[in-house]
């Protein structure tokens, strides 16, 4: 696959997308150094993760119904992965050296080999057989310190009044544990291991729960007046701030973790569906349909737009802070094909 540089990059992507104004400063946080095409791809991108070991960005194609795997270096596409349905969250372990699937099409997460992909466990969210019910995990997180992959299933997809967070051992390959939550979609998931708190948006209700990871059960919930279609988090431990974006419109909520209460909020790019904090340089990074807000924190309760840039729809995106790259992809356009944006972080 052809590997476009930055300073070749075809001005079909630059002109379809919206000029936004940039904050006036001598550096911008973020350089598009590479783009790849992905001819033949259509349809919406969910997670992203980084093969630590090989040092590979793997994508989950959710509509493709594949894994693409690129170089993390170079941006260069590896290879398309077929053997999943509805790829939704992906992790990588690398003591296994497995990568975990949140499969919505299988009702299941998949583990496999992360060398040569051959699938090596499948373990089932939702007995369909004693149930009667489908199921669609999306949403998760995996918290390392713990080996455990958070899922979130349940809810809308399974026809059922509430979700869950289904706990999976990725040592064992075993379900530990069940969070029952009441809500019908969930989104974003943040860990904050200094206080064993899990912190879930719970979208249909426009609020946040907060789980006690110790207990395993939601010991509150928050929200703030104008929450709306609250999808993407992101969190600060060491400031106790937790990061939540909304959509229609594009705003970005600073909750006390302490208090549950907001302590700032500011617009920024609308349909977000990933975001990152990056406690080096103290920025959050914010992917959205609608471009990529970059914002400084000046202090734990003021955050300074630094740009907004054109993604062309890319609302997914993976921060790999030991590299200092940003990696966002973007779908098939009516003039471009679907590609691989890969931005070098600036000091």
């Amino acid at each position: 696959m052809k590997l476009i540089p930055a300073l070749a990059l075809c001005a079909s992507v630059i002109l379809s997308l919206p000029t936004f104004a940039q904050a006036s400063h001598h550096t911008p946080p973020v350089t598009l150094v590479a783009w790849t095409p992905l001819p033949g791809i259509e349809g919406d991108f969910d997670f992203l993760v980084l093969d630590s070991k090989r040092n590979h960005v793997i994508i989950a194609a959710e509509e493709h119904h594949t894994l693409e795997v690129f170089d993390a270096a170079t941006g260069a596409h590896l290879q398309s992965v077929p053997g999943v349905k509805t790829p939704h969250t992906l992790a990588y372990v690398p003591e296994k050296d497995e990568i975990l699937v949140a499969d919505g099409g299988d009702s299941s997460t998949l583990f496999f080999s992360a060398a040569d992909f051959r699938q090596v466990d499948r373990v089932p969210l939702i007995d369909g057989s004693v149930t009667g019910k489908t199921d669609s995990p999306d949403v998760g997180y995996y918290d390392a310190p713990r080996h455990t992959f958070y899922i979130g299933n349940g809810g809308k997809s399974a026809n059922l009044s509430y979700s869950e967070i289904t706990a999976i051992d990725v040592e064992s390959h075993k379900i530990i544990g069940r969070i029952r939550v009441e809500g019908a979609n969930l989104e974003a998931i943040a860990v904050d291991e200094k206080t064993d708190r899990l912190y879930v948006n719970i979208r249909d209700l426009k609020k946040i729960g907060v789980v006690d990871l110790k207990a395993m059960k939601v010991v509150d919930t928050w929200t703030t007046p104008d929450l709306n279609l609250n999808t993407s988090m992101a969190i600060d431990t060491a400031n106790h701030r937790l990061f939540v974006v909304g959509r229609k419109p594009g705003i970005v909520y600073t909750f006390d973790t302490a208090t549950g209460k907001v302590v700032e909020q500011q617009p920024c790019m609308n349909i977000a569906d990933g975001m990152a904090w990056d406690p080096a340089s103290k920025r959050i990074y914010i992917f959205a349909s609608q471009g990529m807000s970059v914002l400084h924190q000046e202090s734990t309760d003021h955050y300074t737009l630094l740009t907004n840039l054109p993604t062309n729809g890319g609302k997914t995106g993976l921060f790999v802070p030991e590299t200092k790259q940003l990696f966002v992809v973007h779908p098939k356009t009516s003039i471009d094909d679907a590609g691989l944006l890969v931005y070098r972080v600036n000091p």
